[in-house]
């Protein structure tokens, strides 16, 4: 998968209105190792090139980077458990 559609999926992800928690953690999760396993292509592809290629490569990293770290945060709180809401009255 490429990097757009692996971008792309994930901001569907991130819009948890409608989808089962269940269901969204797993397929979440998925996409976050590859997010982190592309992530991890490039910084190898990043040492063999050269210096024009490096830059373009680094900016490629940098937004992977800032995706993946948003969706492990988003992952985060949907397993932390919610507190019970408290009725006033």
């Amino acid at each position: 998968m490429g990097t757009k559609e692996l971008l792309t999926k994930l901001s569907e992800y991130l819009d948890f209105s409608n989808k089962k928690k269940g269901k969204y953690t797993r397929e979440l999760k998925t996409l976050l190792k590859q997010l982190k396993r592309k992530e991890k292509k490039l910084i190898e592809k990043c040492q063999e090139k050269s210096t024009e290629k490096r830059k373009l490569l680094k900016t490629e990293i940098a937004v992977l980077h800032a995706k993946r770290k948003k969706g492990l945060k988003i992952l985060k709180q949907l397993k932390q458990p919610k507190p019970p809401k408290q009725h006033e009255g």
